[in-house]
């Protein structure tokens, strides 16, 4: 039953990059759940949190311009070695400065820059590497093992983060952040993954060729994947808008709520990992993305509907994470079983650019609600998003048969 997660780890090279993209990954949950408590600690204001998540979606976005270099180098742990260690010093500045009371709104907006624009281009490798080093017929049972390891990794990383926050302060997180980058940097060094020789001859016809696989595919169905998405971006910064909005206005401002209820998150996620890579669903991802995002939909509406008690709030958290890691996992897994290993950075990150653009656009209007509006209509108006983004996905032909 377990063979496809015994086939993947006994790939030696896949182990080390396992190794530290979990140390990194387990980093980002840290810094995801500091990032948020500690802007808000520092400026008191929903708004400048609203601004922290449009600037790092923005920057996502620009990662298409780069991304093509993940399919160009020899190795691409190149990749690793040169954006971790300036990460490492961007989050010790978050930190060392939160500690010290000395950091302002534009300091915290423009070292959210630095650390997003390099966690991307670092996030496009990464998504790379498992198609390059592992068969397609693996890529389910890839997202399992890493969606688990990653998953509870990451709930120590918000535990740790939200133990750091009760303790010293948000700060700590970032401190923390900079260590397992650190750690990860390390993991790094044996790693040997090389994407296929190049067809293109130079970096402008890489970029171009990125674009083509998308747009002259029979049918378009990643054209088609990228707008449904791109109504699922409107929401992306919902769930750490309400977590914090629900700890201020429902919780009195606690901060072991907003870590339990960022923990129930994760959770759920971690669940959807080990349910879909031990699944496999390969001949129904299109249908499987519609639903979850429906499904998403239900309990983001019900977060704002149930009793202000933790454990019932979390409860519906874990479903909100549970829904929201299995459409990510399914995409992600499609894509790197569906496209060819040594165009498959670009293309996971062209087709995160319309998606990027509404999440920037969603951020600043989801701020600019949050301080207008009862947590309660915040989060059905996110939860009907979420269910339209599902909807439009499966009356798109070419996402609704999405298979590989």
């Amino acid at each position: 039953m377990f063979a496809p997660l015994r086939r993947v780890l006994a790939h030696r090279q896949y182990r080390w990059f396992l190794g530290s993209w979990v140390a990194a990954s387990t980093g980002y949950s840290v810094y995801a759940i500091s990032i948020v408590w500690l802007t808000w600690q520092t400026t008191h204001s929903v708004l400048v949190v609203a601004g922290v998540l449009a600037v790092e979606q923005a920057a996502f976005c620009l990662t298409f311009v780069v991304a093509p270099i993940a399919d160009r180098v020899r190795n691409q742990r190149s990749i690793f070695l040169a954006s971790y260690p300036v990460q490492v010093v961007a989050a010790l500045a978050l930190g060392v400065g939160a500690l010290r009371g000395e950091l302002s709104a534009a300091e915290i907006l423009g070292l959210v820059v630095v650390l997003s624009l390099l966690w991307d281009l670092s996030w496009a490798a990464a998504n790379a590497a498992p198609g390059i080093l592992l068969p397609p017929d693996d890529q389910f049972a890839v997202s399992g093992v890493q969606g688990v390891l990653g998953g509870v990794n990451s709930i120590a990383g918000f535990a740790l983060g939200g133990v750091l926050i009760l303790v010293v302060g948000a700060g700590g997180g970032m401190l923390l952040y900079a260590a397992l980058l650190a750690t990860a940097t390390v993991l790094a060094l044996p790693l040997r993954i090389a994407p296929p020789p190049r067809r293109e001859r130079s970096f402008g016809e890489s970029f171009r060729r990125g674009w083509a696989t998308i747009v002259a595919a029979p049918g378009r169905p990643l054209l088609q994947l990228t707008a449904a998405d791109a109504v699922q971006g409107l929401f992306a910064a919902a769930p750490a808008l309400l977590i914090a909005l629900l700890a201020v206005r429902s919780f009195g401002g606690d901060s072991t709520a907003y870590a339990v209820l960022f923990v129930a998150y994760v959770l759920g996620g971690v669940v959807a990992g080990a349910v879909v890579g031990h699944w496999n669903p390969r001949g129904r991802v299109g249908v499987l993305l519609g639903a979850t995002l429906i499904a998403g939909g239900v309990f983001f509406a019900g977060v704002g509907n149930v009793p202000s008690l933790v454990v019932v709030v979390a409860a519906v958290w874990f479903g909100v994470g549970f829904a929201g890691a299995m459409y990510q996992d399914a995409k992600y897994a499609f894509l790197r079983g569906s496209v060819a290993p040594g165009e498959l950075a670009r293309v996971v990150s062209n087709l995160y650019l319309l998606p990027g653009v509404a999440a920037t656009l969603g951020a600043v209007l989801l701020g600019e609600f949050a301080g207008r509006i009862s947590v309660t209509a915040f989060a059905e108006i996110a939860g009907l998003g979420l269910a339209v983004a599902g909807v439009t996905a499966l009356l798109l032909p070419g996402v609704r048969r999405l298979r590989y």
